[in-house]
């Protein structure tokens, strides 16, 4: 497959159906990724399920890239060129995309103005992120596709990464970047459960890269996957430092399926947009906050600071 120099996988590796999931299980050092830029997803049967759940996950590739190419879906999803084409044009008829020779592209005027601001600042956020890796470091990146984000952006070199993002060795360029998967069962692409777990309980990491799908105003972490819960957890305690990527239409929220108290005082990385009294709140709690700049992705004032001044 293209952009994927090494695959190793030990003779005892796995791949067995669990009900509606797969379960991959395989040795944390056993399955070693070097890659550029390849998502690894043929984990789709060809039933109407699965052809939502395809459709679906085109959606999020056009929301994180803008633009696909037919020939990198037919090698993404396993998928003959005809089918992917058949995939465009069924989502082209619902105004989702505009298709072009060889590929398509995200309509914008489906987005929203503040779809696309939201999806700038998780931008500036991970290309913020990257600038905190050094050459050699060893990080935990988890399934939250802002902190994959950061793999996209990174210049620092032999940086080791361990992962339960499925998408996350399609974010890299450098052929350098050595990616270990955690294996476990699959839901999405995130990958959680027991064995997951386990193999994160004998993985220790200079940094840690966490995602979540809200901060409440209390500052507890939330997450959209319960079955994620440990896993975080677990990642940030096998860490040195950790950081939490976080924009600010996450900050604030109460609903959740499931969340974390932070024991131990650590960053968050928001943008410029966020509610200054979160952001005080979560510094009285002993966080280091950073607000990036959408436009800049760096440092900035919060934009509530900048209307202040400006009067």
């Amino acid at each position: 497959m293209n952009g994927i120099k090494k695959l190793v996988i030990s003779k005892n590796a796995a791949i067995k159906r669990t009900g509606d999931h797969r379960s991959i299980s395989f040795s944390l050092n056993s399955f070693i990724i070097f890659s550029e830029r390849t998502y690894p997803s043929k984990i789709m049967k060809r039933d109407q399920q699965s052809i939502i759940k395809r459709h679906e996950n085109i959606m999020k590739l056009l929301n994180e890239q803008h633009e696909v190419k037919v020939d990198k879906l037919a090698e993404v999803f396993d998928i003959s060129l005809m089918t992917a084409r058949r995939d465009l044009q069924l989502l082209e008829s619902k105004g989702l995309l505009i298709r072009y020779h060889g590929g398509a592209r995200l309509n914008s005027s489906y987005v929203s103005n503040e779809d696309l601001k939201v999806q700038k600042a998780r931008d500036a956020i991970s290309n913020y992120a990257s600038t905190l890796i050094e050459d050699g470091d060893s990080i935990f990146i988890n399934g939250s596709m802002t902190a994959a984000g950061i793999l996209e952006y990174l210049k620092a070199r032999n940086v080791s990464v361990v992962t339960n993002n499925a998408f996350a060795p399609g974010y890299s360029k450098l052929e350098t970047i050595q990616i270990q998967l955690t294996g476990g069962l699959l839901r999405d692409h995130i990958m959680v459960g027991d064995y997951c777990v386990r193999n994160l309980l004998d993985t220790y990491r200079k940094k840690a890269f966490l995602g979540c799908s809200g901060i409440s105003p209390a500052g507890e972490i939330l997450c959209g996957i319960p079955a994620e819960l440990g896993i975080n957890e677990t990642m940030i305690s096998h860490a040195k430092e950790y950081f939490i990527l976080a924009d600010s239409s996450k900050l604030g929220k109460t609903e959740s399926m499931g969340s974390f108290t932070l024991q131990n005082p650590g960053t968050i990385i928001t943008d410029t947009g966020a509610d200054p009294a979160i952001i005080n709140r979560l510094r009285e709690n002993g966080m280091t906050v950073v607000t990036i700049d959408p436009q800049t992705s760096q440092p900035g004032k919060l934009e509530s600071e900048q209307e202040s001044v400006e009067k």
